[in-house]
């Protein structure tokens, strides 16, 4: 059994376990020992998981060869098919998610930050602007004609926004879009899993301190969670594609059109599209040969005799091509208006401001940073003849560390702090489980979606960080978490009624 993998894997755990726990002594110093508080509990768990990381790397290959193979047990396990999980508890917790988040919102509207200097109050200028200015109509007449220059709020968001530009009527609008996400997003859940995994999904949703404050404030994300509650629920409908079956031609438009609706919302989509044509050319390379043994699904007897058994390992290189051509094809259409601007305004059909920022050392003024620097290939030609190579890597990891905290405490609940950061990480093993129990091809995008962002804001972290960037991870992370939790429960149900039998 090849041990090399999971040794490499110990060894950068070890090693990015170590850099936490030095970036935090860095921070903190001797305050870590001399004022105990959360830091100094995650700077010994951050000792600790750099022992445990070392010791992997170092373990003899015998017990390497026990810790597989139970690993491999497990795995089988989860991977087995299981049927849907449709209990009167899951039917309370799905309506109840929808009567706390409620009783959430309500007592949160009131205490967010007003705008001043912020997002909100950008936002908010720029509805009223194009209130003024004729309204959405006009706005889209500007669009096509490229008289409308704001490159950084995209124009979705602003033009709903701008019915009502007011700071009070705003926090409702966000709040009834956070609403209607997590209605789409747990019903669709619950259709799919069971409605155990939709109500736990909806409750974690709902108490869940990121999506709660963001859909509280006057900000876009309110409205781009639900265009990603129906990409994903589309994505998990998707057959895998190795298998031969008709092309799912339907559910790829409707990716695409739902793909140009969160572009136009906010640039991020952008990693959503990035990351969903990798996914789908994934499939045209084979794959086994470079995964781990344990992390391969083990056919069973039943897998084995179906007649949508997949064949091959591969997916031919046309199908792939036809897939992505439906998916940008659509996109392009419904995010048309703003692709023309961005081409006749600025030369670039995906140009956004904070583009420039990403070459920046700390934030600067977009629209000062285009005048400055001209061309985005300037910028990136500056940063590159003024940065050293090792001063980009360690940006990089730096901010892959930072991204990694605030991923895991983006999953915890209100009313914590910093300590939601604990939450995310008694969550993370149900994380785990839940992805090593879904078997289609939703697991790869969401790894690939969760590579893209985590590299992206990482390097984005000297110029800003926070949950809202990682906001549309969020949703498909927590219904992996409930995911998880039901089928834990399910393999400890099953032990135990084998246990008996044994005796």
């Amino acid at each position: 059994m090849n041990t090399v993998v999971p040794r490499l894997i110990s060894g950068v755990f070890a090693g990015i376990t170590g850099l936490a726990v030095l970036e935090m002594l860095r921070l903190k110093g001797a305050t870590l020992v001399q004022q105990p508080s959360l830091a100094t509990i995650l700077a010994a768990c951050g000792v600790m998981g750099t022992l445990v990381g070392i010791v992997g790397c170092l373990m003899p290959r015998r017990y390497w060869k026990i810790l597989l193979s139970n690993g491999q047990q497990i795995y089988s396990a989860l991977a087995l098919p299981r049927p849907m999980v449709n209990h009167w508890a899951g039917s309370l917790l799905l309506s109840g998610s929808l009567v706390v988040y409620f009783i959430v919102l309500m007592n949160i509207l009131p205490q967010q930050p007003p705008p001043d200097n912020n997002d909100q109050a950008s936002f908010l200028m720029q509805a009223k602007t194009v209130h003024e200015a004729g309204g959405p109509v006009t706005l889209a007449q500007q669009l096509l004609a490229g008289e409308y220059s704001e490159a950084n709020q995209h124009p979705l968001y602003v033009a709903l926004l701008s019915y009502f530009p007011n700071y009070e009527t705003g926090k409702r609008l966000s709040a009834m879009f956070g609403l209607c996400a997590l209605l789409i997003f747990t019903m669709g859940i619950a259709r799919y899993y069971g409605n155990l995994v939709g109500g736990l999904t909806g409750i974690l949703l709902s108490i869940n301190a990121a999506y709660c404050q963001l859909t509280a404030r006057v900000v876009c994300e309110g409205l781009l969670l639900i265009f990603v509650a129906g990409l994903w629920l589309m994505v998990l409908r998707i057959p895998d594609f190795r298998k031969p079956s008709r092309l799912p031609s339907l559910l790829l438009i409707g990716i695409g059109l739902t793909l140009g609706l969160a572009w136009l919302t906010k640039g991020t989509a952008l990693l959503l599209m990035l990351g969903l044509v990798l996914w789908l050319c994934s499939y045209t390379v084979s794959w086994n040969r470079w995964i781990p043994a344990i992390l391969q699904q083990q056919p069973t007897d039943d897998s084995m005799t179906g007649e949508n058994q997949t064949k091959h390992t591969t997916v031919p290189l046309k199908r792939v091509v036809i897939g992505v051509a439906l998916v940008i094809g659509s996109f392009t259409v419904i995010a048309a208006p703003l692709l023309i601007r961005n081409v006749r305004v600025y030369g670039s059909p995906t140009f956004n401001a904070n583009s420039y920022l990403l070459f920046e050392d700390e934030f600067s003024e977009p629209h000062a940073l285009i005048k400055e620097r001209g061309s985005l290939r300037n910028a990136a030609q500056n940063y590159w003849q003024s940065h050293t190579i090792s001063e980009m890597i360690k940006r990089e990891v730096k901010g892959l560390l930072w991204q990694i905290f605030i991923f895991l405490r983006s999953l915890g609940p209100l009313p914590f702090g910093e300590g939601r950061l604990f939450f995310g990480l008694l969550a993370l093993p149900f994380l785990i489980v839940g992805l090593m129990s879904e078997s289609g091809p939703s697991r790869r995008l969401y790894l690939i979606w969760m590579l893209l962002f985590c590299l992206a804001f990482a390097w984005y972290l000297p110029i800003a960080a926070g949950e809202r960037f990682l906001i549309p991870l969020l949703l498909p992370s927590l219904a992996f978490v409930s995911l998880g939790l039901v089928r834990t429960g399910q393999l400890l149900l099953a032990r135990r009624s084998e246990m008996p039998l044994s005796h």
